[in-house]
């Protein structure tokens, strides 16, 4: 691809296996094109072996790759059925060999995602093959193959692009899967984004790289002036106990974040302290614990390993109160400078001393309004990503959006707690020294105080951070205090995804007779270029890449990284389904 003369500006590669080759084995493949080694570097250092699901990697702005890890059908079904591959190549051994993949319904799920004269290639030429293409309504020949290949099978689909064939159409995989995707014009590749903290410093980032103009609006005179811009965030990955879209949602943004501080790390005067986090087994103050050989079943040992107390407190040098569950891929980093750097793009213009009160949409194009009316500025897609009071619009004024205030308190060192080598997650969070200090994170209020600093929360703090270790380890020394205010989500989920219009809902729904018929979501049930991502509470650090990167290929009309029923589940049309059926 780097070498065609004439290319599009990125190759999205998406590729499907069960069984991932190791690190080490691909290391000892790529060893035989030494021509390739700093590309085989490159790919290595972001690759994950390990955990199912999709793994997205970037390879420089012109590859974007998507490792869907587990068995290839239902990886593949599991996508939306939106039709935008241009090319498929099928390399799955002989049918014989390997039968669980080669099933007619692959063919069907193929077909329900190719763009009109999509192409695929195959060294099987198999009789069921050409007969399964064929029913799927390709076009299918064979064509010479190559060195001890006789043949190799070339096919190519028919029909008007946005057609679905008979056999995909009346398939139940394929219903549903079209939500929330809009093409956008070329001409028009300018989005304004509200609010400058993770969720929006992340997407203008990941708009940006894929060469859209991008206007960042907040209300302060600077990026990361809230909870973001803590100058130590920890990134982990939030622990479930049993297999689920949600928890593939929160292993795979916690990978992915894992790799992009890396990559920013090695490119840039970020620092991301790979030290390591232990999340103490009572730390989520849970009314019933989290059963570690559940978690050991379903979380790779690169991800997450369950120690004793002996073993903890030798990672953390420091003596333990609780066994721990450690995360060897996690860490911290400076909040503001990773927004701000997010937002070093030549393609970004950051517009601070905002506020923004509502939004209009006229032909095609959304303004930003002050609160005396006036134009701040106007483009055809808004992302709202100003956390708590992303809920304060018109249009998401219905979202059950809440703010959580938190006080983070910063203490002096002592001799014992200089030497803290993780980070340590208990009733509080406890940071490795950083100046000389510790930052003890952070008390829990609901909804939003006076932004007084309160003595009482700090002794509270000190209390819960002391409460992970053994002894006298923690000095008493306040120094300062901060707050900050997070949103969440009734649910405790994240929002991501286009912004529903209520009323047109209500006005489609509630005079069905059928609750049931309230699946038949689609696009006119959601405002034209309104997203919205918010919501991600203490896990923002790890959930906040993945999502952007999610509604970038949303809005640039790419293949999602996430599965049909995550997006539903993170879609912000939820709440507003549950609230009708409660009113039937």
């Amino acid at each position: 691809f780097r070498e065609t003369q004439y290319k599009p500006d990125r190759l999205h590669y998406i590729g499907f296996e069960k069984y991932p080759l190791s690190c080490g084995d691909l290391a000892r493949v790529h060893s035989r094109w030494p021509s390739l080694a700093k590309l085989s570097e490159e790919f290595r250092i972001s690759y994950s072996d390990h955990s199912r699901g999709c793994h997205r990697l970037h390879l420089d702005n012109e590859i974007l790759l998507d490792l869907h890890f587990g068995d290839t059908l239902s990886q593949l079904a599991n996508l939306p059925s939106h039709r935008l591959i241009d090319a498929w190549y099928l390399d799955g051994f002989a049918p014989r060999l390997n039968p669980e993949m080669w099933q007619p319904q692959l063919f069907h799920e193929i077909a329900n995602r190719s763009k009109s004269g999509a192409t695929l290639t195959s060294y099987s030429v198999a009789g069921n093959v050409r007969r399964n293409l064929q029913a799927a309504e390709f076009v299918v020949e064979k064509r010479p193959g190559h060195a001890r290949k006789r043949n190799m099978l070339f096919a190519s689909q028919k029909g008007v692009q946005g057609s679905t064939s008979k056999a995909a159409s009346s398939h139940p995989t394929s219903a549903g899967k079209s939500i929330g995707y809009t093409a956008h014009n070329a001409y028009s590749r300018s989005a304004l984004i509200i609010g400058a903290g993770l969720a929006g410093c992340s997407m203008a980032h990941s708009l940006s790289r894929r060469n859209w103009q991008i206007k960042l609006v907040d209300q302060a005179s600077q990026a990361a002036s809230g909870a973001s811009g803590n100058a130590q965030l920890a990134l982990r990955c939030r622990l479930f106990q049993s297999e689920s879209e949600l928890a593939q949602f929160y292993l795979q943004s916690f990978l992915y974040a894992q790799r992009q501080l890396h990559q920013f790390t090695k490119h840039s005067n970020l620092n991301f302290h790979n030290c390591g986090v232990l999340q103490l087994v009572g730390a989520m103050n849970k009314r019933k614990d989290l059963d570690s050989r559940r978690l050991q079943q379903l979380y790779d040992k690169q991800v997450m390993q369950v120690l004793d107390i002996k073993a903890a407190s030798k990672l953390a040098n420091s003596q333990l109160t609780e066994a721990a569950y450690y995360f060897p891929l996690g860490g911290w980093v400076d909040g503001s400078l990773l927004c701000n750097l997010y937002l070093e793009h030549p393609n970004i213009e950051l517009i601070t001393d905002q506020n923004i009160t509502s939004l209009k949409q006229d032909d095609n194009q959304w303004q930003l309004l002050d609160k005396d009316g006036q134009e701040i500025a106007r483009a055809p897609i808004v992302v709202i990503a100003n956390g708590y009071k992303a809920s304060g619009f018109e249009q998401t004024s219905q979202l059950p959006l809440q703010s959580i205030t938190g006080q983070s308190t910063i203490i002096d060192t002592t001799a014992q707690s200089l030497s803290l080598a993780t980070v340590v997650c208990g009733i509080r969070t406890v940071f490795p020294a950083k100046d000389n200090q510790h930052n003890l994170s952070a008390s829990y209020r609901r909804g939003i105080v006076d932004g007084t600093i309160k003595a009482e929360d700090d002794r509270q703090n000190l209390e819960g951070a002391q409460a992970c270790f053994e002894g006298d380890y923690l000095s008493r020394a306040i120094q300062s205090a901060q707050i900050s205010v997070r949103c969440n989500a009734k649910d405790n989920y994240p929002v991501v995804g286009k912004v529903p219009n209520v009323a047109v809902v209500q006005d489609h729904f509630l005079s069905r007779t059928r609750f049931r018929e309230t699946k038949k979501i689609h696009n006119g049930h959601y405002f034209s270029g309104l997203y919205i991502s918010a919501a991600h509470g203490s896990t923002g650090l790890a959930t906040c890449p993945l999502s952007s990167e999610y509604l970038a290929s949303m809005i640039n009309h790419e293949m999602s990284p996430f599965s049909h029923e995550l997006m539903n589940t993170l879609d912000p049309m939820r709440f507003v389904l549950r609230e009708m059926k409660k009113k039937r």
